[in-house]
Formats: C-alpha cells, sequence, structure tokens
C-alpha cells in the first residue's frame, strides 16, 4: 500500500496536489484499488501505482492530464477486449460468426483509437512546426542586427 506522499517520490510530481489530480482525473478505474487507512488516509495498492505510472508517463509525453486520461482508457479497454479473447496467447473461437464481424463495441473502441492517433497526429505536425518556428527565431536572434554595425564604428569617434 502507497500513500499519497510515496506516490509523490514514485511518479517525479513536486507537490502532493499533483498527485490528488492525477488520482482524481482516473478515479472510475482506480476504484477498488484505493482504500483508506488510519486518519482517513488514502492508500493506493500496486495495481493503482501502475495505472497513475502510466497516466504520468503519457502526460509526460506531451498530452494534457485530460487528454492522458482518455488515452490510458483506451488503452486499458483494448487490453480487456483482447485478454477476454485470449487464453494463454491462442484466440478463442467462440463463433465463426463472431470471428468474420466484429462487436459494435470493437467498432466504438477501433473509432475512438483511429481518432486519438489522428489527434496524435495532429499534435506532431503542431509540435514540429513549433520546433521549427523556434530554430528559425534562434537563427534571426544569433545574426547581428543592422544597426550593431553601426555601434562599433561610432565608439572610435
Amino acid at each position: 500500500m502507497h500513500t499519497i506522499n510515496d506516490l509523490r517520490a514514485i511518479l517525479g510530481l513536486k507537490t502532493i496536489n499533483q498527485v490528488r489530480n492525477r488520482i482524481e482525473v482516473v478515479k472510475d478505474l482506480l476504484s477498488g484499488l484505493i482504500r483508506r487507512g488510519t486518519n482517513n488516509q488514502i492508500l493506493i495498492i500496486e495495481e493503482g501505482v501502475e495505472i497513475l505510472r502510466r497516466l504520468q508517463d503519457l502526460y509526460d509525453s506531451g498530452l494534457t492530464i485530460t487528454e492522458a486520461s482518455e488515452a490510458l482508457r483506451a488503452s486499458l479497454e483494448l487490453d480487456a477486449t483482447t485478454a477476454s479473447r485470449t487464453v494463454d496467447g491462442f484466440i478463442l473461437n467462440r463463433n465463426k460468426q463472431e470471428n468474420i464481424e466484429p462487436h459494435s463495441h470493437d467498432s466504438q473502441l477501433i473509432e475512438r483509437l483511429i481518432s486519438e492517433i489522428e489527434f496524435l497526429r495532429e499534435r506532431i505536425r503542431y509540435l514540429e512546426r513549433v520546433k521549427t518556428e523556434d530554430k528559425q527565431q534562434q537563427q534571426r536572434e544569433d545574426r547581428p542586427q543592422w544597426w550593431e554595425r553601426l555601434r562599433g564604428d561610432s565608439n572610435g569617434i
């Protein structure tokens, strides 16, 4: 069991409020993984810590905390769907019709993942554009301005 202060150190955060914000954004995923200790202290078991680590990794990759929580939910849904259909690495053959046509839940998940991929592609394009603009700005700042050449001439007078 890990306390809020333990989680602050594990996740590499500066404040306890940052930990509380992360718990709040994925509290539905952490249900059953959170306990209350003495003095109503929040305690999280190891599975919950792993969810918070994954959330923090997504956040550190450049997503907002909301985007990271949505991506985490989609990932966990995909993991759950895959786990329910496989046993020791073999796909269960419940019936032939199921293997041919995806469930409506599967198609919704696929649509969600496709939109997430599109969002991430847009994010990458934006970040690349900003990086290019920053490089161009830096190059302009490194070049001496036109008046700086005149400053050198006036010092000798």
